[in-house]
């Protein structure tokens, strides 16, 4: 059922929109997370991973509206909270920003994930 599937296509329709600011606004971005995009390459890099790439996750859930589709994005985001908890323990980056990244990703992930439910 479409209720169902509301909180997965908050989760998808919010991968889509930081691919859209991933893509258009690379600097900004960048320096939201932390990073620096350097020079040209690095830009590019940052609109094709950050921009491109979330935003066509977050578009091909929104289309497939596919269980399995939703779950493997999904997956996704809650595989890259778990490496950020890793890099927060061994690596010692305790920060409120990485505590921040880490809530996102997951709550991102679990939203996508409801679809299971």
């Amino acid at each position: 059922s479409p209720t169902m599937l509301l909180l997965p296509n908050c989760g998808a329709f919010v991968t889509a929109m930081l691919g859209c600011l991933g893509l258009l606004f690379p600097k900004r971005v960048g320096r939201v997370l932390g990073i620096e995009p350097d020079g040209p390459l690095g830009i590019s890099e940052f609109r094709a991973t950050y921009g491109g790439f979330f935003l066509c996750l977050g578009i091909g859930c929104l289309v497939a509206q596919s269980v399995q589709v939703f779950t493997v994005v999904g997956a996704a985001w809650c595989a890259a909270a778990f490496a950020r908890t890793m890099s927060y323990v061994f690596d010692g980056s305790r920060s409120a920003h990485n505590l921040a990244g880490i809530a996102v990703e997951t709550g991102i992930g679990l939203a996508l994930v409801a679809a299971q439910l």
